[in-house]
């Protein structure tokens, strides 16, 4: 959403990874599915989201869970990033 989306070029991307992965693996096929725009921007440089990206699995902040460990589990998954913002 919003800058992301920008960042990206699209606001939904649908895709499949083996059974298992985790959130970092998720990062990681980003990087490739979305261009160097995004990658500078949203993932550190070691492949993790960056602290303004706020992830969602499945409706759960993945500070909540394992955070770039989270497996993804369950066949189909809501991932949902969102930029957050400072300010008044």
């Amino acid at each position: 959403m919003g800058e992301l989306q920008r960042w990206a070029g699209r606001r939904e991307l649908k895709l499949e990874l083996p059974a298992g992965s985790a959130i970092g693996e998720l990062a990681a096929k980003l990087f490739s599915l979305c261009g160097e725009t995004f990658a500078q921007r949203a993932l550190t440089r070691d492949g993790a989201f960056q602290p303004h990206v706020a992830v969602f699995v499945n409706g759960v902040q993945i500070g909540r869970l394992d955070g770039s460990k989270t497996v993804l589990t369950g066949g189909k998954v809501e991932l949902m990033l969102l930029p957050m913002y400072e300010g008044g």
